[in-house]
């Protein structure tokens, strides 16, 4: 476990997966703590694959590969750079035979946090190796977990996320037999409204989607000021999820760019005949030259 700190911020992640583990402002601890009840995880980065594939294959360039739910980085134990700054750690995972066995391309991806004066930092660097032959898609999303409710007398449904821009979003419904978005099925989530109030029955159907967010920032408040603000960059959805059926104390806030197949991506077709995605065509995919690079970021504070 890697520990870093700022003033009155301290924060610790894990080398497996890369892992955001905890970040502690002013006292308050800030992210879930991983209870294997609810859910074992505290802030998974998903790579190369955000959300499901269909049958947990896809296809790169017309060949089929076994590329399950949010990809392998998170499950992968991530090399330490080193670092002489008590508040900055830096992780990267580079690309190895088993990687390539379901993702056929050379990468790296290097993870840097660093804490701030009222929480923390990550910027995410992807690298697309001047060795392969063809460009690399990808998707890439932030997993990050959050306490909720903030205080052990409120309730989950005293809370909202406020967007820092005012939206209309009309999100697909995923068809839970399979993981996959219905784009002909959709709910209506705001109209020119910045204001998303909580509630266990909206995540009935697994994670809420805003697939055509138009803010870069998202406060998860009670009273509208107060709460944990996150902020970031060059990510194109917004995934909101809290498990289905458990009212878990936590709400996920997480930054995509890509996401699970939709029901009208599956254009290829495996061994045995059934339909899957191409993942060059997936909607949100970045598609990167070889010898290419592209940054991403995100800022968690308590505000």
């Amino acid at each position: 476990m890697q520990e870093i700190t700022k003033g009155n911020v301290s924060v610790k992640i894990s080398e497996q997966g890369a892992e955001l583990k905890s970040l502690v402002v002013d006292g308050r601890e800030l992210m879930w703590c991983a209870d294997p009840a609810y859910w074992g995880k505290t802030s998974p980065f998903l790579f190369p694959m955000v959300g499901n594939t269909k049958g947990d294959k896809t296809s790169f360039g017309g060949v089929v590969y076994p590329l399950g739910k949010h990809g392998f980085a998170r499950d992968k134990t991530w090399e330490v750079i080193p670092s002489e700054k008590a508040d900055t750690v830096s992780f990267v995972l580079r690309a190895d035979e088993q990687t390539k066995q379901v993702y056929p391309f050379d990468f790296s991806v290097e993870i840097t946090y660093r804490a701030v004066a009222l929480g923390l930092r990550i910027e995410y660097e992807v690298q697309s190796a001047s060795s392969n032959r063809s460009p690399m898609p990808f998707c890439i999303g932030a997993h990050p977990a959050f306490a909720c409710p903030f205080d052990k007398n409120d309730k989950f449904e005293d809370y909202k996320i406020v967007f820092g821009q005012d939206e209309t979003v009309n999100s697909p419904v995923m068809d839970t037999a399979d993981g996959l978005w219905d784009g002909g099925n959709r709910v209506p989530r705001l109209f020119e409204e910045r204001e998303f109030a909580l509630d266990y029955s909206l995540f009935d159907n697994d994670c809420v989607y805003f697939d055509t967010v138009k803010s870069t920032s998202a406060l998860l408040t009670k009273d509208g000021t107060h709460g944990v603000f996150v902020n970031w960059e060059n990510f194109t959805s917004l995934g909101v999820w809290t498990p289905a059926g458990k009212r878990a104390p936590f709400v996920c806030i997480e930054p995509w760019k890509g996401t699970n197949d939709y029901k009208d991506e599956l254009t290829a077709v495996d061994a045995a005949g059934h339909r899957i995605a191409e993942f060059e065509k997936k909607r949100g995919v970045k598609i990167m030259p070889p010898g290419g690079t592209c940054r991403y970021g995100m800022t968690i504070e308590w505000v």
